[in-house]
């Protein structure tokens, strides 16, 4: 799977996890946000490319139930990602929320194409 950086930053790469036949479905997430939802996004993308973490819980963390999944929030935008062993984050996927819980399938989503990348 060939991967789009997003940000590279001093302690983390960001990137979008590309599947075998060219989709990318964090890519045209990102890509169908408004300008200004985009913003905060990339706000995010920076502050944990650069610190290695984002400070405000509420901004990013793991999700519960998850076996290293996590997730970048800004108001109803969730982008699902993960951490690999060289210092990169990779996001699967984004999603609108409209509920206090994620929706089950999306959390598996991002399981699976995460264990897929890593070779689990």
């Amino acid at each position: 799977m060939a991967n789009r950086i997003e940000y590279a930053g001093r302690k983390l790469t960001i990137e979008l996890l590309c599947d075998d036949d060219g989709q990318c479905p964090a890519a045209e997430f990102l890509d169908g946000l408004d300008e200004g939802e985009r913003r905060k996004v990339d706000v995010l993308f920076e502050m944990l490319g650069e610190n290695g973490r984002i400070p405000n819980r509420e901004k990013f963390k793991k999700l519960e139930g998850s076996s290293g999944v996590f997730e970048f929030k800004s108001f109803q935008v969730r982008l699902l990602c993960f951490f690999t062993p060289t210092g990169r984050v990779v996001i699967t996927h984004g999603v609108r929320k409209q509920k206090n819980k994620h929706d089950a399938h999306d959390i598996t989503y991002a399981e699976r194409r995460r264990k897929k990348f890593l070779g689990e």
